[in-house]
């Protein structure tokens, strides 16, 4: 892995500036915002494997959440993957709360989830809650956890291509005097944006034998 400051450099050679750290000290806040969004931009595409984790959470059984404090793993609603009660292979449906009343949802077996709304005080150390809220029990959670800003020191673990022609584009292109150079990387990060996603979509199928195989099986009288 590269740390923010290798990419920023790298990211100066491709522009035929000066490479050593502090010799561009504008251009180079610049290019890490642009590094820092690119990387964001990336992370959104798909649930890449290196900030993917499924964890087993116990359910406080009276509002809906898990007793685990939830901050520093799962920052947002929308990096919430699937939701599985412990020992089911069926996933947890979303609630769409204009199509059913889930306050009138009853029982201590988990049934959907929601996000926490807005006014909630549990909504950033617990983020979603399970309903009914008196469910109890284990839930296994798959998530992704998105890292903090970068600051220079700190390691980037995503493809140092993608990041590097990604923020060369967009720095060529605010600037706008190479319009050839800026077509061309352009095209070379679309390329490799490109290959990283159908590497992901072409990725091994799982043969764990819970899931490859059949769970139940039917007879049909002959006649």
């Amino acid at each position: 892995m590269t740390t923010l400051a290798e990419l920023n450099t790298r990211v100066q050679s491709r522009l035929s500036m000066a490479s050593g750290t502090g010799v561009q000290t504008y251009a180079e806040d610049r290019i890490s915002e642009m590094i820092q969004y690119r990387f964001d931009t990336l992370f959104e595409m798909r649930w890449w494997p290196q900030f993917f984790t499924f964890a087993t959470y116990t359910l406080d059984g009276t509002l809906g959440v898990v007793t685990t404090d939830l901050t520093d793993l799962i920052k947002r609603y929308d990096d919430l993957a699937v939701i599985y009660v412990t020992d089911s292979n069926k996933p947890l449906t979303e609630v769409t709360m204009t199509k059913r009343n889930v306050l009138l949802l009853a029982g201590t077996t988990p049934i959907q989830f929601s996000g926490l709304g807005p006014t909630d005080t549990n909504k950033t150390s617990r983020v979603f809650q399970i309903w009914p809220k008196a469910s109890t029990g284990t839930i296994e959670v798959g998530f992704r956890t998105k890292p903090d800003t970068f600051a220079p020191t700190d390691t980037v673990d995503f493809d140092d291509q993608a990041l590097i022609l990604g923020a060369t584009f967009d720095y060529l292109e605010d600037d706008g005097a190479n319009p050839n150079a800026t077509a061309k990387f352009e095209r070379m990060y679309r390329d490799r944006e490109s290959q990283l996603i159908r590497n992901y979509d072409s990725g091994p199928i799982s043969l764990d034998p819970s899931t490859a195989l059949p769970q139940t099986f039917g007879f049909t009288a002959l006649t």
